[in-house]
Formats: C-alpha cells, sequence, structure tokens
C-alpha cells in the first residue's frame, strides 16, 4: 500500500514542479521493493491512512541539522488527492508525544506543501540546491522546534 500511495502522490503532485521522466521513473515495482527494505530494517517509524497518504520520521541524516538540535527528520510525507486535509493529524501523530526538534525538505516550488509546513510551524531554516535523479531543483529545508501546530507560543 505504502508503493502505490507513494508513486500516485507523487503523479498527482510533482507535474510542472519536476519533469515527466523523473515522475515516472518512480514505478510501483521499484518503490515496492524500496518500502520492503525500510520496512525490514526498522530504522524509522511510519504512519499509514490507509489508502490516502503515509509520513515517516526517524533519526536525522544530516549532522548540520543534528548538530544545531534537530535530532529528527520528516523523511517523507505524502497524501493522494482523495487525502488532502490529512496532513495535519498524520504529522502530528507520526510526531508523537515524545517527539524532538525535527526538520524536513520539500521542493521550492511547491506550493502547497510549503504552506502546509509553515502553517503546521516549520520555519524555512535554509534554501539549497538539491539534485531529484538527475533533476537539478531548489529545497528548503524547514524545521519544528515544537509540535507541528502547536500553537502556543506562535
Amino acid at each position: 500500500m505504502l508503493a502505490r500511495i507513494h508513486v500516485q502522490a507523487w503523479r498527482e503532485a510533482y507535474p510542472g514542479l519536476l519533469p515527466d521522466t523523473e515522475i515516472a521513473a518512480r514505478t510501483y515495482e521499484k518503490r515496492q521493493f524500496i518500502w520492503a527494505r525500510v520496512l525490514s530494517k526498522a530504522h524509522s517509524r511510519v504512519w499509514l491512512i490507509d489508502d490516502m497518504g503515509f509520513a515517516q520520521f526517524g533519526p536525522q541524516r544530516e549532522k548540520i541539522w543534528h548538530d544545531k538540535g534537530y535530532q529528527e527528520e520528516l523523511y517523507a510525507m505524502y497524501l493522494i488527492r482523495d487525502g488532502y486535509g490529512l496532513g495535519r493529524p498524520l504529522i502530528q501523530a507520526a510526531f508523537g508525544p515524545a517527539g524532538r526538534p525535527f526538520t524536513a525538505c520539500v521542493i521550492d516550488r511547491n506550493a502547497r506543501a510549503c504552506a502546509f509546513y509553515e502553517k503546521a510551524g516549520g520555519r524555512c531554516l535554509v534554501t539549497r540546491e538539491e539534485l531529484i535523479g538527475q533533476t537539478p531543483t531548489m529545497e528548503r529545508v524547514y524545521g519544528w522546534d515544537r509540535p507541528p501546530f502547536d500553537d502556543q507560543g506562535s
């Protein structure tokens, strides 16, 4: 189910943001293989809303952010079009009650995702160049010092 959601969400979210070849390169078979490997390692935590979306959290992968106190990272969060509106409970569940400061990366031109992360209390730490497959793009790294949608102090 994760692979199907992942592929469908890419096909719905990234036209106009990434070349069609990059979107098409994310096949169901490749994602199925990747997710089987990810889940077998139990290195990250995955929250799933059946047939609608998922979020994946884990330890921070970038030393620069870990050293700045962001111990966790939102590796991925995808919702298919029918799941729009479920982002808030999904990111809150993934963060959990014992959550720690975290980061998330998003394509700079993905206005919908950037607006969501900002509404969720993320602040843009940096905009930087990134390669997605063979495609150079700009991405924003967002950081949270408190739980997503925590209205206290914001």
